[in-house]
């Protein structure tokens, strides 16, 4: 099968690593993967991993782009894709527009996906309106966006036991490679040593993980209230905060810092920056957590260290529905699976620190059994594949 996807950059990002990851996996399950994009740091990696990297400026905005729309149509055409799947309003405009200009027998199967509400809780206005919604078959990254995709624009909703029909909308979760993130392999005692070195506070503690970047609304605020807390409790857990800081939002993490000594959380918490030993933190933690604002929770650190064996917790959004799934002890009962205002309906209730608190305390002494099946990548890969198919097939 020929998949080519189309992203608006390889630059970096969450949709670029996505496209990465896909795209190889296609490859590596022996199909003909291809990206169009306008270019980025990542299609080295693409192209490492026999893919193929087309470059257009598909990033671009504009309601009418007929030398862009020409070029893409010439690049489809040469490829004789199956599928083309478009990732985001703005691309899956551009596909649409040329998968409409082909010939119904030339046309590949049209698969647009959509990772995220858009902000403000509605579809942008004017030509890319619900372009998204035009696929053949939506793809979301979640139930609750499916189940909003559904509502907005009135697509069948597809149950999970369903055979893809045309013209449906279903929920793909976002998989993980269990290859490089391999909870079997040891983790090295020279990585321990450094790290230990570097932050000797760590030592015989035990650590909690809030991966993620560092801006509003992405949850530190919420985790530093959290070791506030339990530091009343136990006086061995030990925060790690990790992620680079949001582009503008440098003033922000100052302050986080400068709060976290006001609370007396200076031996309690450390804030590590962007890292490249995310399997290695994953296998050490205790817990994992999510505890950002539904517009920014994707649910990828409670995938990633699931997958690694290690305990995770969420507030609502993808993560959730993942917990939900593989280990439910990380949801509270009050926490309710597809809502997207989980946080807020918690919070107003007064007692999100107390719920966190509660179940942290309690996976901490008693952790129930992880189960992943289902969700790593080669596994939501060829889940994918088999829709694909089955709707090649379909009339």
């Amino acid at each position: 099968m020929r998949i080519v996807q189309v992203v608006p950059s390889m630059e970096g990002g969450k949709l670029a690593q996505e496209a990465l990851e896909f795209a190889q996996e296609m490859a590596r399950q022996g199909h003909e993967s291809s990206v169009i994009s306008s270019g980025g740091a990542l299609v080295s990696r693409l192209t490492l991993h026999n893919c193929q990297h087309f470059e257009l400026p598909v990033h671009r905005k504009g309601l009418v782009d007929r030398r862009l729309h020409r070029k893409l149509r010439k690049q489809l055409e040469a490829l004789q894709a199956d599928v083309l799947f478009c990732r985001d309003s703005l691309c899956s405009w551009h596909g649409w527009k040329i998968w409409q200009s082909l010939p119904e027998a030339a046309r590949p199967r049209l698969i647009t996906f959509l990772h995220s509400w858009p902000q403000g809780g509605i579809f942008g206005k004017g030509w890319m309106k619900g372009a998204v919604a035009r696929g053949e078959l939506v793809f979301t990254a979640s139930q609750d966006l499916a189940r909003r995709l559904s509502r907005r624009f009135e697509i069948p909703l597809a149950a999970p036991e369903d055979l893809p029909k045309l013209f449906t909308v279903r929920h793909l979760h976002r998989g993980v490679n269990v290859r490089e993130l391999d909870r079997r392999a040891p983790v090295s005692g020279h990585w321990q040593q450094r790290l230990l070195n570097n932050y000797p506070q760590l030592e015989g503690r035990s650590w909690l993980l809030l991966p993620g970047e560092i801006g509003p609304g992405r949850g530190q605020d919420k985790f530093l209230e959290l070791l506030a807390e339990l530091k009343q409790e136990r006086e061995d857990l030990f925060g790690l905060v990790v992620g680079e800081v949001v582009p503008g939002q440098e003033k922000f993490a100052r302050e986080l810092e400068r709060r976290a000594e006001s609370m007396g959380l200076a031996e309690y918490v450390v804030f590590l920056g962007a890292r490249r030993d995310m399997r290695e933190l994953y296998a050490s933690a205790r817990i994992t957590f999510e505890l950002a604002d539904p517009l920014y929770a994707d649910g990828r650190v409670v995938s990633e260290a699931l997958a690694m064996g290690c305990p995770a917790i969420a507030l609502g959004g993808p993560g959730a529905e993942v917990l939900q799934q593989c280990f439910p002890q990380g949801l509270n009962e009050r926490i309710a699976v597809g809502s997207e205002n989980v946080i807020e309906s918690v919070t107003e209730s007064g007692d999100l620190n107390k719920y966190l608190v509660a179940t942290c305390l309690t996976i901490l002494r008693e952790p129930e059994v992880i189960d992943f099946s289902g969700f790593s990548l080669e596994e939501t890969g060829a889940r994918a594949v088999d829709w694909f198919q089955q709707v090649n097939g379909a009339s």
